[in-house]
């Protein structure tokens, strides 16, 4: 894990952390479409079911997390894996 993902997991774990203010989507290629492979409100769980859904469909490559505030339709942050 890179040092990007490492902060969002402490940063789920602190005091600070509001459940519900942003979702976690994990992303990935299938034949050369984006597609949203998970989604979640905290980033280790979005991490587990993309690799999840990646280990059973051998077409399907994670390639990194976007991260939404509710209610808004752009990414706040993108998170790339390496």
């Amino acid at each position: 894990m890179n040092s990007d993902i490492i902060s969002e997991i402490e940063h789920s774990k602190s005091d600070n952390f509001q459940l519900g203010e942003y979702i976690y989507m994990g992303m990935g290629l299938t034949r050369g479409h984006r597609i949203c492979m998970s989604v979640a409100y905290k980033i280790d769980y979005c991490i587990k079911k993309a690799k999840q859904f990646e280990e059973i469909n051998n077409d399907v490559t994670f390639t990194h997390i976007n991260k939404v505030k509710i209610g808004e339709l752009e990414r706040s942050r993108k998170i790339l894996l390496n």
